[in-house]
């Protein structure tokens, strides 16, 4: 079969759609409470030192190292400090028992662990150290007036905790992209069949991490349409629709669209979803705002937005993302395009098939885990081959990011 007739293939159309894409320029400002899954936008500098000041690294006693150089070595015990503690200076030839967390008493360079010693008072040392051991310094992990965290961070427990000890209340943050969703079809404007794409896209944006609103559904005539289109461009940083894009009499999407400059309309070699488009249209403050023109068939257009869309949302938050693969559980045939197909992870970690017509059935969609991105090899791909995985936050596959 040709080119002409499979189409363009799927990485041909992600590389289109994500062409010239820049992260959105403005900024917004949130407390570390609302920061998970945020992206920074410019570097944090720390107003505290990690740690803040010197402290034990160990339960034991606070001693000067040159002082129990040769073990055993038998000091009074000249008192206790724990952590929050004020400690006192160390007094000569005198050790203070100390705990996890508790300043280091001047005069103090060396903790020596509570194994080391007798434990009594007076403390018998019966091990020692180099001056430093046990002890974590001022500012050894971070220095107040260095750059904590870097712009272009993904902001995780791990992260958040760190802006948490460098006396960081809040962080600027790169934008939620804002997502429309306009599906199409008189056949949903009047009720006949229920808008399943809608609410599946809208979730699947905002597990993204996208505002996500719906502008649809949207009738057959183009100038119905266009209305619709053009209240949700204003409104948005991207615009999916879905359906009206093939080749019949009541294709609207295409037929309001196929004449704006840069818009793409054609095949992309894959199953289900072989009809697909892709654009820019101007706002009224003069923002392009890409358009994702998906198919109307409820799994082509969720593979479609998990393929194409999801991406694109991360490009334009300027947020990390990367293809998640997984090894096929068993051999899968493969033909001139690549197939998406639902299917389960095993307790191993690869995934599985699900058997089915795949490219109908929601209820297949809504038991599988992901979908496999089956390459177009042409032959049988071995049971134990990496392959994409496609799936929105919640599955066990996880989301891109």
């Amino acid at each position: 079969m040709t080119d002409a007739v499979v189409g363009a293939t799927v990485e041909d159309h992600r590389r289109r759609i994500l062409a010239g894409v820049e992260p959105l320029g403005r900024s917004d400002t949130v407390p570390l409470g609302e920061a998970l899954g945020r992206v920074l936008a410019a570097d944090v500098v720390a107003t505290l030192s990690v740690p803040p000041f010197d402290h034990a690294a160990m339960d034991g006693f606070a001693v000067r190292a040159a002082e129990v150089a040769a073990p055993p070595v038998e000091l009074p015990v000249a008192g206790v400090v724990a952590a929050g503690d004020d400690a006192p200076p160390l007094p000569r030839g005198a050790a203070l028992r100390i705990m996890t967390g508790a300043p280091v008493p001047p005069g103090a360079d060396l903790v020596v662990p509570f194994e080391w010693t007798s434990g009594t008072d007076p403390v018998r040392v019966l091990r020692t150290a180099d001056a430093g051991r046990h002890v974590r310094c001022e500012g050894e992990d971070v220095r107040a007036g260095e750059s904590a965290l870097a712009a272009g961070t993904l902001l995780g427990p791990a992260q958040l905790g760190l802006l948490t000890s460098v006396g960081a209340a809040s962080v600027a943050v790169r934008p939620r992209v804002r997502l429309a969703v306009v599906s199409t079809g008189a056949e949903l404007v009047e009720g006949q069949v229920p808008d399943s794409n809608s609410p599946t896209l809208l979730a699947a944006g905002r597990a993204a991490g996208a505002d996500a609103v719906a502008y649809g559904p949207a009738p057959d005539d183009p100038a119905g349409f266009r209305a619709q289109l053009t209240a949700a461009v204003e409104a948005a940083d991207v615009v999916v629709t879905t359906g009206g894009i093939s080749a019949g009499d009541h294709d609207v999407v295409k037929a309001a669209l196929a004449d704006e400059d840069g818009f793409w309309f054609g095949p992309v070699a894959m199953k289900p979803g072989r009809p697909q488009g892709c654009g820019a249209l101007a706002a009224a403050d003069g923002r392009r705002v890409p358009v994702v023109t998906l198919p109307g068939t409820p799994i082509a257009a969720y593979a479609g937005f998990l393929l194409y869309v999801v991406p694109l949302l991360h490009a334009l938050a300027g947020s990390p993302w990367r293809p998640v693969t997984a090894p096929l559980a068993a051999p899968v045939p493969a033909g001139d395009r690549t197939v998406l197909l639902p299917g389960v992870l095993d307790d191993d970690g690869r995934i599985r098939p699900l058997p089915g017509h795949a490219g109908h059935s929601q209820r297949l969609l809504a038991a599988a885990d992901a979908l496999l991105v089956v390459p177009p090899t042409g032959r049988l791909v071995p049971a134990g081959t990496p392959v994409e995985v496609l799936a929105s936050v919640g599955s066990p596959v996880g989301s891109p990011v």
